[in-house]
């Protein structure tokens, strides 16, 4: 890496830490009544590769050591959307959520902003035929 490139890294940290800085000096103090208050409900989250809006509610600190708990990819899976749509939508029962394609789900799950789901058969492969 030559001294022009390492130069403007630090450029750009020095530049990035200063937008934090000046975002942190605008930033209200808050109780933890008033960040609780800002989870209450559903809310809506685009899904960019399925073209839709789902309603779900986050996931609650309390919910991590069910999940971390599950070994098993399809049964985490599962549960993080019941957690989620289900929360948001009581019709929403775990036979419903079974009957999803394990790409609709992944991409859901995705969406959400958690991660994607474990399976060596998240992405559709297309065979030729013989």
């Amino acid at each position: 890496m030559g001294e022009e490139e390492k130069k403007s890294k630090l450029e750009k940290r020095a530049e990035e830490e200063a937008k934090r800085l000046a975002k942190a000096e605008e930033a209200k103090l808050k109780t933890l009544d008033e960040l609780l208050s800002e989870d209450e409900g559903p809310r809506e989250v685009f899904v960019p590769d399925l073209n839709c809006i789902v309603k779900v509610c986050p996931l609650r600190f309390r919910d991590y050591p069910n999940l971390a708990e599950e070994k098993d990819p399809y049964k985490l899976a599962l549960k993080t959307l019941m957690l989620t749509l289900g929360r948001a939508d009581p019709s929403i029962t775990e036979e419903k959520l079974g009957d999803l394609t394990l790409v609709k789900a992944s991409r859901i799950i995705e969406a959400l902003g958690l991660g994607a789901l474990k399976s060596p058969l998240s992405e559709p492969r297309r065979t030729s035929p013989t």
